[in-house]
C-alpha cells in the first residue's frame, strides 16, 4: 500500500502507513497521557498498541470509506468540518461513510491534577488555533474526572444501533457523534454519565429511555469492546484514522488531522484501478 501524498506547497502532516511507528511528543514527556497526542501529525494515539496487518482483515468487502474516531478525542473534533466534507464526497461517489470507535483512553485512569489538565489546556488550545474548532476549557475547573472514553465510545456504539432501526439518511450517525464531541468539547458537559445523552437524543428522534435500557446493558459493554478490538485487528493506532476497504485490501486515507480536500483527492486515488494499492 502507498499513502496518499500531498500535491500542495503546503507542508501537512504526512499520512503514515499501518506499519509505521506512531511518532510520540517529544523525547521525554512527563506524564504517559503526554505521547497520546501529537501536534505535528495531529494524531491521538493509543499507548502500547501493536500494528498488525491489515491487509488480513480486508475480506470480500463493499467498497467502503472507514472512519475510526473516538467521541473525546481532541484530533477526531479538531478535524470534525474535513471529516464531513470527506463524508460528503463518499456519499457522492456512493460509498458507504461508516464510522467505528477505536477507545482513545477506555477506563480511563489519568490522575486529576493540575499536571494533567494543564496539558490537557495546551493541548486544546493549540488545536483550536490549528483548527478553528471550538474548545471550552472550563470542564478543567471540575474539582474531580476519570477521562474515561469507554461511556461515550459506547454511547455511540448504542445510538448508531438505534438509529439503523429507524429509515433515514446514513449521515445521521455522524450527526450523533459530533453531538457528542461538541457537547464535551464546545460545551464541557461530562460525557460519562447517561444524562449527558438525553438533549442528544431529543435531537435526533431517539427515545431516551430506549437508550438508558440499552446504555449500561452488558450487550452494549460487549459490542463496545470488541468494536474496539476489532479497529485493534485493523491495525489502527491511533485517531482519526480513515481507511478505504475493498476486496483487494485496505488504503489508508488519512492518519492523524488532514484537511477536507486532501482527504478527497486520497480517496480520488484510491478509488482508481489498482490505485494506491501496492
Amino acid at each position: 500500500m502507498s499513502a496518499p501524498r500531498s500535491t500542495s506547497g503546503t507542508p501537512q502532516p504526512e499520512v503514515r502507513q499501518l506499519n509505521e511507528p506512531v511518532h510520540e511528543i517529544g523525547a521525554s514527556p512527563p506524564l504517559e497521557a503526554q505521547a497520546l497526542c501529537d501536534p505535528e501529525t495531529g494524531t491521538c494515539a493509543l499507548p502500547g498498541a501493536e500494528l498488525e496487518s491489515a491487509e488480513a482483515s480486508a475480506k470480500e468487502l463493499v467498497r467502503e470509506v472507514l472512519y475510526v474516531g473516538d467521541p473525546m478525542c481532541s484530533w477526531c473534533w479538531g478535524g470534525s468540518p474535513g471529516l464531513r466534507q470527506l463524508e460528503a464526497e463518499a456519499n457522492r461517489q456512493g460509498l458507504p461513510f461508516r464510522i467505528r470507535v477505536g477507545g482513545l483512553r477506555p477506563g480511563g485512569g489519568d490522575p486529576w491534577n493540575e499536571r494533567f489538565k494543564g496539558f490537557l489546556r495546551h493541548h486544546w488550545e493549540e488545536i483550536a488555533a490549528r483548527t478553528g474548532q471550538p474548545f471550552s476549557t472550563r470542564f478543567l475547573d471540575r474539582p474531580a474526572f476519570n477521562y474515561d472514553t469507554e461511556p461515550a465510545c459506547r454511547a455511540f456504539v448504542v445510538m448508531r444501533g438505534m438509529l439503523e432501526e429507524i429509515p433515514g439518511p446514513e449521515t445521521r450517525a455522524y450527526e450523533v457523534f459530533a453531538a457528542i464531541q461538541r457537547k464535551f468539547y464546545a460545551e464541557g458537559e461530562d460525557p460519562t454519565v447517561a444524562s449527558f445523552y438525553e438533549s442528544i437524543c431529543a435531537a435526533h428522534g431517539l427515545d431516551f429511555r430506549v437508550f438508558l435500557s440499552r446504555f449500561d446493558h452488558a450487550d452494549a459493554k460487549r459490542a463496545t469492546a470488541n468494536e474496539l478490538q476489532e479497529v485493534r485487528a485493523l491495525g489502527v493506532s491511533g485517531f482519526p484514522t480513515v481507511l478505504f476497504r475493498d476486496g483487494a485490501g485496505v488504503e489508508v486515507l488519512a492518519s492523524g488531522f488532514v484537511t477536507g480536500p486532501r482527504m478527497v483527492e486520497a480517496l480520488a486515488r484510491a478509488m482508481k484501478p489498482e490505485g494506491g494499492k501496492a
